[in-house]
């Protein structure tokens, strides 16, 4: 089930957006969560975010919802480490981050290395 949440990893704070595993209906609520969280708990340009989209659906609703979170979300993260990104998820992440403009969006094949990465910056 699509959730996001603060954890802590190596004594920073990472924003968890985890949307593994998850049907359309759950991500699409779960970003507009996220948003949300974002705006009340972030302060503009600190935020590590942590990204997951492993086995997750896809489609063109998805991706419109995911360009308008990467917009969204760009005052308030420094840093987002993204992993699950494959086949045509490549192709999606291109657009979103040529689409918003983001250059802080990073992608990791584990999670425990992504993780590791944001807990350096």
């Amino acid at each position: 089930m699509a959730k996001t949440e603060f954890i802590e990893h190596k004594g920073k704070k990472i924003f968890f957006m985890d949307f593994s595993k998850s049907q359309k209906k759950e991500i699409l609520t779960a970003i507009e969560q996220t948003k949300s969280m974002a705006e009340k708990q972030i302060k503009p340009g600190t935020g590590l975010g942590l990204m997951d989209v492993n086995d997750s659906d896809f489609d063109p609703d998805i991706v419109k919802a995911l360009k308008d979170l990467a917009n969204h979300n760009k005052p308030y993260m420094k840093m987002t480490a993204i992993i699950g990104v494959e086949g045509l998820k490549t192709a999606i992440y291109s657009v979103v981050m040529e689409f918003t403009g983001r250059k802080n969006l990073v992608l990791f094949d584990d999670i425990e290395k992504a993780k590791d990465w944001l807990a350096e910056i």
